[in-house]
């Protein structure tokens, strides 16, 4: 029997353009395949846990327009619990815009109607929750995220944050934490060190842990990712893709390390998933419509990491 899933976050939508490369300060570039969809770290990873399967409900705000319905639609095909997702009338729903050039991309958010959850809201959606998870990210506002880590932490919730985008935290919020997530430049922004091998990842999560973090998940791209406890290592490759576009890959990664977790799998085994789920996203344009489903990742594994 698996464990609820609660998602603390931002839902966008998602405007995305490609181009042959990122143009420079004052240039104008050609673009092209214009592409849009609905994303928000929020969304993704709340979309990623339900589309595997797990009892996934989202707490977050959207406008009452085009693109908040559009969202809630979607979020409710993947299987998510919009229940406690406000509809706002003074704000838009939030805008992602995304450069995506070859095997990477650049992306710049408007906030919108993700600065509209309030902390009742959360106390309220998180009620009565015991033994469950408790997601969240930054990309709303980090009162809320603390309050709601605050919340699951007295209600005797696992607590995972994946502090995206990455801004330095109060001292007050790493005891809350039993699971960081982060890649490597979020890495550098909280502890300045940007890790290349496990050495690296090693003396990151010293300082993590140190501050109070349980666990830390570094994820390294094309080499993987790393999980460190204060007694505990495991190192973790990455699958070889052809990549179409990596924008959905880290959402991916941590919905499916989630669902792991609430199915009650080792750490090696959700990690694993993880990370075949990340490079599955990778072989698909868009975020939530590149997210594998439980069956076309076991194939995919099955098959030895071979998305042929």
């Amino acid at each position: 029997m698996s464990s609820k899933i609660y998602v603390l976050g931002s839902i966008n939508a998602d405007l995305m353009i490609s181009a042959n490369r990122v143009p420079q300060q004052g240039e104008t570039i050609a673009g092209y395949d214009y592409f849009e969809a609905i994303g928000g770290k929020g969304g993704n990873q709340a979309a990623a846990c339900a589309n595997l399967g797990a009892p996934t409900f989202l707490i977050g705000s959207v406008g009452r327009d085009y693109h908040g319905q559009l969202a809630l639609n979607a979020l409710n095909n993947f299987g998510v619990n919009t229940n406690h997702v406000l509809l706002s009338d003074d704000e838009h729903t939030g805008v992602a815009m995304i450069l995506k050039t070859d095997h990477d991309n650049r992306i710049i958010i408007n906030q919108g109607a993700n600065a509209n959850i309030s902390v009742p809201r959360i106390h309220e959606a998180l009620q009565g929750s015991n033994q469950d998870f408790f997601l969240t990210q930054f990309e709303v506002p980090l009162y809320a995220v603390y309050e709601g880590l605050k919340q699951a932490k007295t209600l005797g919730m696992t607590t995972v944050v994946n502090p995206a985008p990455a801004v330095v935290m109060n001292e007050d919020f790493y005891p809350l934490i039993d699971y960081l997530v982060v890649n490597q430049s979020e890495s550098e922004i909280l502890t300045e060190i940007f890790p290349h091998d496990l050495e690296d990842c090693k003396r990151a999560a010293t300082t993590l842990c140190e501050r109070g973090v349980k666990t830390v998940v570094f994820t390294l791209g094309g080499s993987g990712s790393i999980c460190i406890s204060k007694d505990h290592v495991d190192i973790i490759p990455s699958y070889a893709v052809d990549v179409v576009d990596t924008t959905g890959a880290g959402d991916a990664y941590i919905g499916t390390f989630l669902y792991g977790l609430s199915k009650q799998w080792n750490l090696q085994k959700a990690l694993t998933y993880a990370s075949a789920a990340g490079a599955l996203a990778c072989t698909k344009q868009g975020a939530q419509e590149a997210l594998p489903t439980l069956e076309a990742l076991t194939d995919f594994m099955n098959q030895g990491g071979n998305d042929e």
